[in-house]
């Protein structure tokens, strides 16, 4: 009897208990409340009320929200290790395309010249949970440094394939370095490398491509294009390599970083296009914004008629680092043997439907494409109850 009674009022019970600490989570993350009263701790669950009644009636619970720990994903000023800044009431950030999805310790973008002179944000998300969050001032076009053109191309070192691997895909990896930052491009076929060609736009010395539309027992022939600023560029010779039989090169561990994130910058122009680069003191993932964007549109259970936060609410992470960022950081080992690739674009002639696997503005595949944030039903809350119709649902070449 008390077993039944306990089963009809656990809804409840959990949806009182969400509201509770939830609302005492506010109240000390605000220091006692914000100033005007503009969001009090009571308005936890009645802002985001479905969430709270949807998570009480599941079965399996995201563990930050079973312990009421929503800050470690959603507030971007949780720790005292993150540095933020401030929402501005009428403008909201849009993210350039060309942000840096490695850790490196030196990031060149391409920026529009139009924003020359103009303020914009830099993220770096460094290891572990220190992120980055700034204003940076620009200089005036005629402002950054000239680039001498040169006309010699760059040179291509260290080519290697460094694993062979079977997961969800069988994917190879290759890298290679070059004297000077450029683009990275794969050539690759089984007969010849010019049937697929994968591109990589990132600015960088230390390439690194994976390869994904491979077969299992085939030897395949590639070669690797690099590109720099000025237009110069060099094709490597032809190599080969097999999926008879899976490697992976042992990688080196890179001491721990446990300092802030710091970023110092330079600005350079070529022609009439304008590069900044930003060297980092730990290998960091970064990308540049503008505040000339629009919020992107909250989640339907957000409660949220307006789509945005209310003034004074404390900062939000971005989409890319809320889908996937903050998972890698609890959940390392996502990065493994047997993870799917994340922060990548379907490949070509895939279509998924966006109705059930969740995908970023530009595309983008997260760690919530297939799997549900806060709770459900189905174990490790996936998005379908069998793990075959989970993979079918975008690899139907599969079935």
């Amino acid at each position: 009897m008390k077993n039944v009674l306990y089963n009809r009022l656990r809804p409840f019970i959990l949806v009182l208990m969400v509201g509770v600490l939830c609302a005492a989570f506010f109240w000390l993350g605000m220091g006692g409340g914000l100033a005007g009263g503009a969001i009090g701790p009571e308005q936890c669950c009645a802002c985001h009320r479905e969430v709270c009644e949807d998570t009480a009636s599941k079965r399996y619970v995201h563990a930050p929200v079973r312990e009421k720990q929503c800050a470690l994903c959603h507030i971007a000023s949780t720790g005292a290790d993150r540095m933020t800044v401030a929402i501005k009431e009428d403008s909201t950030v849009r993210w350039l395309p060309g942000g840096y999805p490695r850790q490196e310790m030196e990031c060149w973008f391409s920026i529009p010249p139009a924003l020359a002179g103009k303020k914009i944000i830099l993220q770096a998300d460094g290891q572990g949970k220190k992120t980055l969050r700034q204003e940076v001032q620009l200089p005036k076009f005629l402002e950054a440094e000239q680039l001498t053109a040169v006309t010699k191309p760059p040179e291509i070192t260290d080519l290697s394939v460094d694993e062979v691997k079977q997961g969800v895909f069988l994917t190879a990896r290759v890298t290679w370095k070059t004297d000077r930052v450029t683009d990275s491009t794969v050539l690759y076929g089984e007969s010849e490398a010019t049937r697929k060609n994968i591109v990589d736009p990132w600015l960088s010395k230390d390439h690194e491509v994976l390869l994904t539309d491979l077969q299992p027992r085939k030897t395949y022939t590639f070669s690797v294009v690099s590109r720099d600023i000025f237009g110069n560029q060099m094709v490597s010779p032809a190599k080969t390599f097999s999926t008879h039989a899976f490697f992976s090169k042992p990688s080196i561990e890179k001491a721990k970083n446990t300092e802030k994130v710091t970023v110092s910058g330079k600005y350079f122009r070529v022609d009439n296009r304008f590069f900044a680069r930003f060297v980092a003191n730990q290998p960091t993932s970064m990308r540049l914004g503008t505040f000339d964007g629009t919020m992107p549109a909250s989640s339907k259970d957000s409660g949220l008629q307006s789509g945005k936060p209310p003034l004074n609410h404390l900062p939000l992470t971005d989409p890319r680092f809320l889908n996937t960022g903050v998972c890698l950081t609890c959940h390392p080992q996502a990065k493994g043997v047997l993870s799917h690739p994340v922060d990548v674009k379907p490949k070509r002639g895939m279509i998924i439907d966006t109705r059930e696997y969740k995908i970023l503005g530009d595309g983008r595949l997260t760690c919530m494409t297939c799997h549900v944030p806060h709770a459900s039903d189905n174990e490790t809350r996936v998005v379908k109850n069998d793990k075959k119709k989970l993979c079918l649902g975008c690899h139907k070449n599969f079935g």
